[in-house]
């Protein structure tokens, strides 16, 4: 499993059972007695100075930096942690479909000829998408064209080779209207993943976006679950050093910021590695948790920990290693 998806999962982190999490008091009272019982130094700490006493008196097991008693607080604590059942992963049922869907929405207006990054945005967001669809295997996608209209190359299908085969078609000459339109998705979209009956994520690739589009991405995200991404293709770093007399349109950053503004969306910049392809696709598969979230169990996560308990219970095999109550 990707390791960035995993780390988003973290943000469910919760406990299964968390009133076992009260037993931390108890644990937390008996440990700060037996500290107090064992300062046999208490009643001179007034009467002598901390370096005075230091120089007079020889620590014992318990002054170390890991004793028999900070082994028993670190014991309690895992144990406490164990029982509460820390989860946040789900566990995916063997009777279910996964009926969700991803429609990338791929930008091929003029502005995608753009070579700053090379050899042009639109050939650098193909690749970007023939790489995610590798990555996510056979799972339900489709793919929507657009520019200053909206069309539907490839309905949801979990078919990736075909996908391919009409993304590596896709030219700016092949749109009927000119412009950028973002908001032309919309539609299509919605009737893409309507049958799936489930939320899924709409993808947008492109380099900028206009104000209407902002505002009819917030529209239609407030009122549907769906999760909106938003992968920016261009090179942030020449959009305030565009030099004088340069025919570079540079990428529309600001407006796509906007654009991500729409309820739970999220906006990625392109990188020059995999690296922002395993996050969006870790954003993809997030999503997939929050669907299922009424179906499935959660996995009790603590299990693993009854290791490290039991390897600093192996510490009282040790002789002198002991801890009097």
């Amino acid at each position: 499993m990707d390791l960035y998806a995993e780390l988003l999962r973290l943000q469910y982190f919760h406990f299964l059972r968390p009133l076992w999490l009260l037993l931390l008091l108890p644990i937390f009272w008996v440990m700060h007695s037996l500290y107090q019982r064992d300062d046999s130094l208490g009643a001179w700490r007034g009467l002598m100075s901390t370096q005075i006493l230091e120089h007079l008196t020889v620590a014992g097991n318990n002054q170390r930096w890991f004793s028999p008693q900070r082994a028993s607080w670190l014991v309690a604590v895992i144990i406490t942690i164990i029982l509460a059942g820390p989860s946040w992963t789900q566990q995916p049922s063997p009777f279910t479909e996964d009926k969700s869907a991803l429609v990338i929405a791929i930008d091929v207006s003029e502005t995608m000829q753009q070579s700053d990054v090379q050899p042009s945005r639109l050939v650098r967001a193909k690749q970007k998408i023939s790489e995610l669809l590798a990555l996510r295997g056979d799972s339900n996608t489709a793919l929507i064209a657009y520019s200053g209209s909206a069309h539907i190359v490839m309905p949801v299908t979990n078919d990736k080779d075909m996908i391919s085969h009409f993304l590596d078609a896709l030219d700016t000459n092949m749109m009927p209207v000119t412009g950028k339109a973002p908001q032309q998705i919309l539609p299509l979209a919605k009737a893409l993943l309507g049958p799936t009956g489930v939320p899924g994520t709409i993808l947008l690739i492109g380099d900028g976006a206009n104000e209407q589009a902002t505002t009819a991405f917030a529209d239609f995200f407030s009122s549907n679950s769906h999760q909106l991404i938003v992968w920016a293709i261009g090179d942030a770093s020449k959009i305030d050093n565009v030099e004088s007399g340069s025919s570079l349109i540079p990428m529309q950053l600001e407006q796509l910021q906007q654009l991500s503004s729409a309820k739970g969306a999220r906006l990625m910049m392109m990188s020059h590695d995999q690296s922002d392809i395993k996050q969006v696709n870790g954003y993809i598969n997030n999503n997939l948790v929050i669907v299922d979230d009424q179906t499935t169990p959660w996995y009790d996560s603590g299990y693993p920990l009854v290791f490290i308990v039991a390897f600093v219970y192996l510490l009282w095999f040790r002789r002198g290693w002991t801890l009097q109550w």
